[in-house]
């Protein structure tokens, strides 16, 4: 396609990073909309921008539009008045659906970071991408549409990282460990560092694993492991239900289990578990004198906007896959991984590391979709294309990665922070 132009939809701390490391690469691309509910948090960030990338006497980098994302007609509307070619949903996964339909409607090319998921529902069955992207694959093929999915960190990078092994280093995966570990402190009692509601949900339900060709469940933080990892030491990390899980299942058949582990400190763990025994991290709304309400967006109403985290943000993580698998008749062990540090995000786009790693995916998926290196016609799992040029521009847009053999009997040598 000709340079196209870029409608970034959502301005929280994701959409922030994404129109960041849009205008710094914006050469590539034909234009760049921002579009959110909030007028005055669109024009502030606007600002910034500028400020931050304009060359000296350089016109307006991006465009900005007040939009509704559950809005068919309106996110219509906005797709029409800019013109632009693709739409980033960096959005709510509630805004998934609308903004799909969005696309197929005006023939936009599409890109999100997270699976669609209904505001109040819990604990849906897998395979999770079966309620709303999938029925609408065949349509992203009918008319020749790019839908990438799950195209921020974890998931995303992850998916790649595991095509890259499958690619260059394995014959057969027996199991893939996909680790999230945040060591850095933002000096908050309490908080999450993305969405509450949905980040409180994604930890309190069930969690569902792959094991032997079919879906497990168990409830949540019931199995953890310690791990020692690079640059940000020893942790103990738990199962979680993901959504890499979700596609990496059946994009890799072969693979008896797939699962994915983050990192919780005990203070965490136990606000969470208060929070979580009074009822106030479901999703499911109650009536408080005559009004319904939900209880986690009760509890994200009193937490810190995760974005205003960012200027106190210290420390680094590190997100990677534990791949085993066969090569040449051999057993094998791979770790592939990145490290972000969130003071050195900060400085550089204004944001902390768990934005970030999300935020800089994104735009490397977008300028591979820009300039052709990545154009399946269709909607299509990150680990489904060649994970070459994507890993070959990530450290460019922002964020390098390491990949080392490890020991069969599962130790970890990276014994302190600041080990490689």
């Amino acid at each position: 396609m000709t340079k196209p132009k870029l409608l970034i939809v959502g301005a929280g701390g994701v959409g922030q990073v994404t129109v960041h490391k849009a205008a710094q690469f914006r050469a590539e691309f034909g234009g760049i909309v921002l579009a959110a509910r909030n007028a005055d948090k669109l024009a502030a960030i606007a600002q910034e921008v500028q400020e931050r990338w304009a060359a000296p006497g350089e016109g307006p980098l991006i465009e900005t539009m007040v939009i509704d994302a559950r809005n068919l007609e309106d996110v219509k509307r906005v797709i029409s008045e800019t013109g632009a070619q693709i739409l980033i949903n960096v959005a709510s996964p509630y805004c998934n659906e609308t903004l799909l339909d969005a696309c197929l409607a005006t023939g936009t090319h599409y890109l999100d970071t997270a699976l669609g998921e209904d505001e109040h529902v819990e604990d849906i069955k897998a395979p999770w991408y079966s309620y709303v992207e999938w029925p609408r694959r065949e349509k992203f093929a009918g008319k020749k549409l790019n839908a990438f999915l799950g195209m921020g960190f974890d998931p995303g990078v992850v998916n790649i990282f595991c095509a890259h092994a499958r690619k260059h280093h394995f014959d057969s995966i027996s199991s893939i460990d996909i680790i999230d570990v945040n060591a850095g402190s933002h000096g908050r009692y309490f908080a999450t560092n993305f969405d509450a509601d949905v980040n409180l949900r994604e930890v309190k339900e069930d969690v569902i694993t792959w094991e032997k060709g079919a879906w497990k469940t168990i409830p949540h933080h019931s199995e953890w492991m310690d791990v020692t990892l690079p640059q940000v030491g020893s942790h103990r990390v738990y199962s979680m239900g993901h959504d890499e899980l979700q596609s990496l299942a059946y994009t890799f058949p072969g693979t008896e289990r797939i699962t994915f582990w983050m990192g919780f400190g005990e203070h965490y763990l136990k606000v969470f578990n208060v929070l979580d025994n009074l009822g106030l991290t479901s999703s499911i709304p109650v009536e408080v004198d005559g009004v319904e309400v939900a209880p986690n967006r009760f509890v994200k109403a009193l937490l810190p906007d995760p974005s205003s985290l960012a200027p106190d943000y210290q420390g680094k993580i590190c997100i990677g896959c534990d791949i085993r698998g066969m090569k040449d008749g051999q057993e094998k062990r791979l770790f592939i991984w990145s490290n972000c540090d969130h003071a050195e995000n900060y400085e550089e786009v204004g944001s902390q590391s768990i934005s970030y790693s999300t935020g800089v995916p994104v735009i490397t998926a977008i300028r591979l979709m820009a300039n052709g290196t990545w154009n399946p016609e269709t909607m299509t799992h990150m680990e489904e294309l060649d994970p070459d040029p994507f890993l070959k521009l990530m450290p460019e847009t922002g964020i390098d990665w390491h990949e080392t053999e490890l020991p069969l009997d599962g130790s970890w040598p990276f014994t302190k922070p600041g080990a490689a």
